[in-house]
């Protein structure tokens, strides 16, 4: 893979940009993060934003015209904001209380309006929100922590990851299902995994069978090396996040990373599904370093690497799958990136298959075949 050099917005280009935080909402994207690339077979990389501003999470929305992030607005904490994919200004969408942070901003399929998290009730909860602002609906309502959701293909459920059963415990998060009005007290979500390594990070496949997710491979029939000499069995706090799916109808989630002994010590996090059911980019950690990887939604082939700058992470797919937005850490800064003209090998060339074996008929030995000897009889 070839590295392109980056075209970026500065913000001497910008001059709107020297008004501190507001000038954010006037970042005219322009034509910089929508020049064509140039012609190549390899993968080309293009950074949408230079600036001292943290943009985080980047999402297209479905039909192409935006793409949302999370940035931020002094500290840590962030509101969601919305680019228009074709240039213009950026506008701020949510509005939390000073004390509260929004973030992992997720589109409805018809992309008028947004799914995020929210702290304002002092707990993560799922909210969502109109593309062009207003009043956010709160749509979880049990105890507990609920994390990065996600609309089904048709926009008849929602996934999320939620610790209600055990939210107490770092670990105690699991996976559910609820419409796309949310929680009532006659409508409470419903669970769809029973894991012990805290599923996340829910995303579907394009045809709506499947939910992909991260879960930390729990396994304490196992025994792992801690370090200096030490052992454990593999739990939850001694075993990596690897790649799932499970059934929308629940079942047995199967894993689909972490499979191959050279995969031993990686991790992955961040899944989404491409548009063609084939691949779910991840941000994988191989050697302390991240970068945007591809899994095989088989489970079948080895991963593929799509960065190789060791800062990137959080891929997500354009909705003609055809890019891979993703963030890539610099000094302490976050922006967001741009892979397009994505380079993937096919797929290894089936084995052909091995001949039946044949046999022949051995020849009779030359010579005189030894009568067997004659039964003796009572006398």
């Amino acid at each position: 893979m070839i590295l392109t050099r980056p075209t970026s917005i500065t913000r001497t280009e910008l001059p709107s940009l020297t008004h501190g935080l507001h000038g954010v909402a006037a970042l005219a994207i322009v034509a910089v993060l929508f020049l064509p690339a140039a012609p190549a077979r390899a993968t080309q990389f293009r950074q949408v934003l230079a600036d001292t501003v943290r943009e985080s999470d980047p999402t297209p929305s479905p039909d192409g015209k935006w793409v949302a992030i999370t940035m931020a607005k002094g500290g840590t904490l962030t509101d969601i904001w919305v680019m228009p994919i074709g240039g213009g200004e950026a506008r701020q969408v949510t509005d939390e209380p000073d004390s509260a942070r929004a973030m992992t901003p997720t589109w409805a399929p018809d992309s008028k309006s947004l799914l995020y998290i929210s702290t304002r009730d002092r707990q993560y909860s799922v909210y969502s929100i109109p593309l062009e602002g207003g009043e956010a609906k709160k749509l979880t309502r049990a105890a507990g922590s609920s994390r990065f959701a996600s609309y089904s293909p048709d926009g008849s459920l929602i996934a999320f990851p939620s610790n209600r059963l055990d939210s107490g415990s770092l670990y105690g998060y699991n996976l559910y299902l609820m419409g796309p009005d949310g929680e009532s007290s006659d409508h409470e979500a419903r669970q769809i995994t029973k894991m012990n390594g805290s599923p996340g990070h829910p995303t579907w496949s394009p045809d709506g069978k499947w939910i992909a997710f991260v879960s930390k491979d729990v396994d304490t029939t196992k025994v792992v090396n801690i370090g200096s000499g030490m052992q454990s069995t593999r739990s939850a706090i001694f075993s990596l996040f690897r790649v799932f799916k499970v059934s929308v109808d629940g079942g047995k989630p199967i894993q689909l990373s972490g499979l191959r002994p050279s995969e031993e010590k990686d991790e992955d996090v961040w899944p989404t599904w491409s548009p063609d059911g084939k691949w779910i980019a991840v941000a994988k950690r191989v050697n302390n370093k991240n970068d945007v990887w591809l899994v095989d939604a088989e489970g079948k082939r080895p991963p593929v690497q799509i960065t190789t700058t060791g800062n990137s992470s959080k891929p997500t797919w354009s909705a003609d799958g055809k890019e891979i937005w993703y963030t890539l850490f610099d000094k302490g800064n976050e922006d967001v990136w741009v892979a397009s003209d994505l380079t993937i090998p096919p797929p290894p060339a089936p084995r052909p298959a091995k001949k039946p074996p044949t046999f022949k008929p051995v020849p009779a030995t030359k010579g005189t075949a030894t009568k067997p000897a004659a039964p003796k009889t009572k006398r």
